[in-house]
């Protein structure tokens, strides 16, 4: 079939769904069968660094849209903004008083089911000294929470996916495997799947940091309880076996009968001595159960950008033929004239896939 082929098929509009933002990605989109037909969560800085005025750092927004072109963001007290000013977002997931959810708050992955919205996300401890075994230099985890409306959270008792051991100062461990997070969320056959990626110590070489020993893995969990159960999350494999190795910010869909996995790994050529960020692209990986991958090639980053990461999918039908949506976010880089790279990232986009003609 179609979107079996390579990444040639892939058709760009280059302009920005989302801008204007002072660092902001990982765009989940959900059909909702509402008047706004698309919902929108992401997340990051709104305006200035780590979003002054919110507790901890980064936050969770959310967009409305009814045809995925134009779209109008959360402001607070039923209020929306179209032209495309963050001051006037407002944050609907920001970081809690619990140690393990007070700092960063990211990453959403949402699933819409019998009318409730059920989101999982990146959620973090404060930041402390640099320790072995932890490479963010604070405890990651995976939360997750329920909304009526997509705006107003309530947050689930205990993580998600949590390393037991773990505690708010903790000891240095540098055999550890822990720090799940980037989560993707979809209810499969009666259960609920969750792919992440995780920290997996290790020789040097592709890893999230080339400075520090180790591997960003994809890892996958299931639950056949209900969704917010303390401990109903099991990772199904043996950690120390990963999925797929060096594989950040994971997003899976299901296409008929295969998997289709996107990351924004490492490996993409890059010139000599350019940043790290620019060997990090997206990538595709194709599965038949979601648990064993075959790694497809680099999809090359949009002409005017210089990475192109944090991929999120959506499979819809649009004009009569059913698409897949990649949406991404496009790092600054070296645009601003100067010899520092910008890891900020300044716009939401979305290319797509034809699938082929609906029905």
């Amino acid at each position: 079939m179609g979107h079996d082929s390579a990444h040639a098929e892939w058709e760009r509009e280059g302009r920005p769904l989302l801008t204007n933002f002072d660092n902001m990605y990982q765009p989940c989109v959900v059909e909702t069968g509402r008047e706004y037909r698309f919902s929108m969560w992401f997340f990051g800085w709104a305006w200035g660094h780590a979003n002054p005025g919110l507790r901890g750092a980064d936050a969770i927004f959310h967009a409305r849209s009814k045809d995925l072109r134009t779209w109008e963001v959360y402001s607070g007290d039923g209020a929306w903004d179209t032209t495309m000013d963050p001051r006037l977002w407002a944050a609907v997931v920001v970081p809690s008083e619990q140690w393990y959810d007070c700092w960063h708050n990211g990453d959403p992955s949402v699933v819409l089911r019998d009318g409730r919205f059920y989101m999982a996300y990146s959620a973090t401890s404060q930041p402390f000294d640099e320790r072995p075994g932890y490479p963010a230099s604070m405890v990651c985890c995976i939360m997750g929470a329920t909304s009526d409306d997509g705006i107003h959270w309530r947050k689930n008792a205990e993580p998600l996916l949590i390393r037991r051991e773990d505690k708010p100062l903790p000891d240095p461990e540098p055999d550890r495997i822990g720090d799940f997070a980037r989560p993707c969320l979809r209810w499969e056959d009666g259960r609920w799947r969750l792919w992440f990626d995780y920290w997996l110590p290790g020789s040097p070489g592709g890893g999230w940091d080339s400075l520090v020993a180790g591997h960003v893995a994809l890892g996958h969990a299931a639950n056949s309880g209900e969704f917010g159960d303390e401990g109903a999350f099991h990772v199904t494999h043996d950690l120390r076996e990963p999925l797929l190795l060096d594989w950040p910010n994971p997003d899976v869909v299901k296409i008929v009968d295969r998997y289709h996995c996107f990351a924004d790994p490492p490996g993409y050529p890059s010139p000599e001595g350019a940043p790290l960020w620019m060997a990090r692209q997206l990538r595709e990986a194709v599965s038949a159960d979601g648990i064993s991958w075959t790694m497809r090639g680099f999809i090359p980053p949009d002409a005017d950008a210089d990475a192109c990461h944090v991929p999120q999918t959506l499979v819809t039908d649009v004009d009569g033929r059913r698409s897949l949506y990649l949406f991404y976010a496009t790092q600054i880089g070296y645009r601003r004239n100067d010899d520092c790279y910008h890891y900020q990232y300044d716009r939401i986009r979305a290319m797509r896939r034809d699938l082929g003609a609906s029905g």
